[in-house]
């Protein structure tokens, strides 16, 4: 029996994001303390570092989830189980939708952008997940340049 051999760990994923969110915290307080209050009004994008330094760490441990789940998940979910996961999402999404933009219940609308941004968040990881019996396309549509030229010499 073939032992399933899974990807090695992309250690720098998760070190960059620990660095990009010490960083972002720390410069929250060094900024406010060492920059006037108007240098911060004129240069936002100073003022918007701390923000900026967390969000991309928070991408970062987002990615390296998606990596951590589809090396789990990865050819091991049924075709039919796959289908009725990616159908509960998308309708998480249309109902997120739809109660934004509603005009009868303030429950719905209240509850409407949590249920919009998590079923976003999980069509993005569960669209990095393959069935099980279905593989990647190795190359998509790839033609080399003589193939091409050759296929026009051709008439084709």
């Amino acid at each position: 029996m073939l032992k399933k051999i899974r990807p090695r760990v992309p250690w720098g994923l998760p070190i960059a994001g620990v660095i990009l969110l010490v960083l972002g915290l720390a410069a929250g307080p060094i900024i406010a303390e060492r920059v006037p209050e108007e240098e911060l009004a004129r240069n936002v994008l100073l003022a918007a570092l701390p923000f900026i330094l967390v969000f991309l760490a928070i991408i970062i441990f987002y990615i390296t989830l998606i990596w951590a789940v589809a090396s789990v998940l990865n050819n091991e979910v049924p075709r039919r189980i796959y289908r009725i996961i990616e159908r509960i999402i998308i309708a998480g999404i249309v109902l997120g939708v739809i109660g934004l933009f509603q005009p009868w219940s303030f429950f719905a609308y209240r509850y409407s952008f949590q249920v919009l941004l998590i079923s976003t968040l999980l069509f993005i990881l569960w669209s990095h997940i393959i069935p099980k019996g279905q593989h990647r396309m190795q190359h998509l549509m790839t033609t080399s340049i003589t193939e091409f030229e050759q296929e026009a010499a051709d008439g084709g």
